[in-house]
């Protein structure tokens, strides 16, 4: 086989395992979930439009945040204090409000919740679509989401803390969390657990998007050990 036949042989192959990337990833786990809130997506709240990745993503004209990729949904006005949850262990110096100074600041539960707090529009995009019009939602109040567990508003002072720093040091102290070297389904981000730690956005094997099962506690006892 000369250099040119394995050059083909090689794209050919390239090609192969990006169709699989693309046909089993992101895109083809998120079309099967509530996050697909184009037409053709599974849940009550829609849109009236086909496209799915433009709810959170664009290729251009991003908003500019070092947390996530190519952002695409307006963020929640700046400063609003969505407060901490504390406890023996975690109190307020460990735990940082999630309130934004900048869009450049904000943290993976601040993109979470320019949907989720129910302040912003779903359809309030930065970059709209060049193919169709801005999409009517379907199920919506005046285009925010309803009140309901989706809706977690502007008070997270009795949810599970987020935007704290989960290391060695806090697992010493903690006395029964398992050493962040040795987390195994949950993720943190720059070293700091924030909404998407326990919900993945674009896959729902587990129900609620979560990266880890709870039957037997198993998403609780990822982190916990007691």
């Amino acid at each position: 086989m000369n250099k040119r036949d394995r050059t083909k042989v090689f794209m050919a192959g390239l090609l192969i395992a990006l169709t699989g990337v693309f046909a089993g990833g992101a895109w083809a786990g998120i079309s099967a979930t509530k996050h697909n809130l184009s037409n053709g997506g599974p849940g009550t709240i829609k849109g009236d439009g086909t496209e799915i990745c433009i709810f959170c993503h664009t290729p251009h004209d991003a908003i500019k945040t070092a947390n996530i990729p190519l952002w695409n949904k307006q963020l929640s006005a700046l400063n609003i204090s969505y407060g901490v949850y504390t406890s023996p262990t975690l109190n307020a110096t460990d735990v940082t409000d999630v309130k934004m100074i900048t869009a450049a600041d904000a943290t993976v539960t601040n993109l979470c919740l320019s949907c989720h707090d129910g302040t912003v529009a779903i359809n309030s995009f930065n970059n709209p679509s060049n193919l169709e019009t801005v999409p009517v939602m379907v199920g919506t109040t005046a285009g925010k989401l309803p009140v309901g567990n989706s809706n977690l508003g502007t008070d997270l002072t009795n949810d599970h803390p987020v935007n704290f720093t989960y290391d060695q040091t806090l697992a010493d102290a903690d006395k029964f969390l398992t050493a962040p070297a040795s987390l195994v389904g949950v993720k943190l981000f720059s070293n700091k657990v924030q909404c998407a730690s326990c919900h993945d956005p674009h896959l729902s094997t587990n129900g609620a998007f979560l990266r880890v099962s709870m039957s037997g506690s198993a998403l609780c006892l990822s982190c916990h050990t007691k």
